[in-house]
């Protein structure tokens, strides 16, 4: 990954928080690379106007002609003047990251990331649905995916099934699968808590298709007026949107 891509990641809040973690321990200690970081913020602003098809063309022509120069001379310039450029950098960061809009689909990949790389375990247990999960958590998706179904076959009223599926689904980008499934979880009205609706949402602003925002803003005002499962994630999401 190149230094444009590594910013640009970054700002769409595609890296993890050990990753970012590092990102900005490079503006701190990198003066070349924050002054990148300071031409990425300025340039993004000039690339907002360009058509979308044409934006990220049009920012690498000008992030390249900003990068011949800052030549090497011209970074021991701005060493002495280092911890200014890092405090002011900070604060475009601040009002960068928090005030620019997020897309739906953005929030899903974070969400997806940090939240649904694995399922919990139970210590000792090796019945199907265990070993399951166990294939989940190990990224053999397809074929955790099989497993679940041949568990709902034989059990149609299991919801950790049921939900694992989805989750399953999801994570393989079978998005209508997924819904079916979350939506079959929403029958299960006995249980005290079911985050049927915050997936069904997930899974909207993930697949991103048009009205997908919409329906899952809807869904995601539900669970905040209802106070169901997921309330609290649901109004961060809102907040964003």
């Amino acid at each position: 990954m190149d230094s444009l891509d590594y910013i640009d990641s970054y700002f769409k809040g595609e890296l993890d928080q050990s990753e970012m973690t590092v990102f900005e321990g490079k503006i701190i200690n990198d003066p070349a690379f924050a002054e990148a970081v300071a031409s990425y913020l300025s340039i993004q602003q000039v690339a907002k106007e360009q058509a979308e098809e044409d934006k990220k063309k049009k920012f690498r022509e000008l992030y390249a002609q900003r990068k011949t120069v800052n030549t090497k001379n011209t970074v021991r310039k701005l060493w002495p003047s280092l911890v200014v450029a890092a405090l002011v950098a900070g604060i475009i960061f601040g009002l960068y990251v928090f005030v620019q809009p997020v897309s739906a689909k953005q929030l899903a990949d974070r969400y997806i990331r940090e939240q649904l790389q694995s399922l919990p375990v139970t210590m000792g247990a090796r019945d199907s649905m265990q070993t399951a999960i166990n294939l989940y958590n190990q990224e053999k998706l397809t074929e955790a995916l099989k497993s679940f179904q041949r568990i709902i076959e034989s059990d149609p009223g299991n919801f950790q099934a049921i939900q694992n599926a989805g989750l399953t689904s999801l994570r393989l980008q079978h998005y209508d699968r997924a819904l079916e499934y979350f939506k079959q979880m929403e029958t299960h009205k006995e249980l005290y808590t079911n985050p049927s609706l915050i997936y069904q949402a997930l899974t909207l602003m993930k697949r991103n298709d048009k009205g997908d925002a919409e329906k899952a803003k809807q869904l995601l005002q539900q669970i905040t007026k209802e106070n169901l499962e997921g309330k609290e994630v649901a109004g961060k999401w809102l907040e964003k949107l």
